[in-house]
């Protein structure tokens, strides 16, 4: 199934080809778990500079949309709960073995265009690598609005896909294609259902969310974007 060219997919047939992505593209594990020490390191660069803008206290109700294997979460400082849901529950799976000391987290598989809980539940919610794998990712930031409370603070993160394939493309030409990733050695990424960037932030938030600040990570070479939002 095109999903790029398809709009209002059910949630099974969505979670069906999230299992089937995450099954190919993390067979050899995910990008923290990586044989390379500076994709290592990068993606954990993107996970600190996404907790730090949340300014996280005791207190916080947090939300991690499209937890995956639950990496975020494992590096949270002690907040008062945490939600993670996701769609692929093989994802999930793996998610509770890595998570399973952890008390005050609660998996939840769902769809992050559609979402069954509460109006207004979150002090905090996180959004990494998620928006640009939705068909339908406005969709998912009504979700993160609805599922806010006031004066909470959203923090999102998306792929600079356009730098992404520049980086492919010259690690080609020098022969270092194999120091990447296995999931991101194809220039077109199948995972990926928008062509992510800046604009991208502007456009799946409008009439929704204040885009407080967009960071680059890592600094100014980096082919991620982390964004601070807040509610109109």
């Amino acid at each position: 199934m095109n999903f790029q060219e398809q709009k209002n997919i059910n949630s099974e047939e969505l979670a069906k080809w999230n299992d089937e992505m995450v099954l190919k593209h993390h067979k050899n594990g995910t990008l923290f778990e990586s044989k390379n020490p500076l994709v290592r390191l990068i993606s954990k660069m993107r996970l600190k500079k996404l907790i730090k803008c949340a300014n996280l206290n005791e207190n916080d109700v947090v939300l991690d949309l499209g937890c995956g294997e639950g990496f975020l979460i494992s590096f949270l400082p002690p907040v008062k709960k945490v939600i993670g849901i996701d769609i692929s529950k093989v994802a999930l799976k793996r998610a509770g073995e890595i998570l399973r000391n952890k008390t005050n987290v609660q998996l939840l598989w769902g769809d992050a265009q559609n979402i069954n809980l509460a109006d207004e539940s979150f002090d905090k919610i996180f959004c990494s690598e998620t928006l640009e794998h939705l068909p339908e990712p406005h969709r998912a930031t009504k979700e993160i609005y609805r599922l806010l409370k006031k004066g909470g603070m959203a923090i999102i993160s998306i792929p600079d896909e356009k730098r992404s394939k520049l980086i492919m493309k010259i690690a080609k030409l020098f022969l270092l294609d194999r120091f990447l990733h296995t999931a991101r050695k194809e220039v077109d990424y199948d995972w990926h259902l928008h062509q992510a960037d800046k604009k991208f932030i502007f456009e799946i938030t409008k009439n929704l969310f204040n885009v407080k600040k967009i960071y680059r990570v890592p600094p100014f070479i980096g082919n991620t974007f982390v964004a601070v939002l807040e509610k109109q």
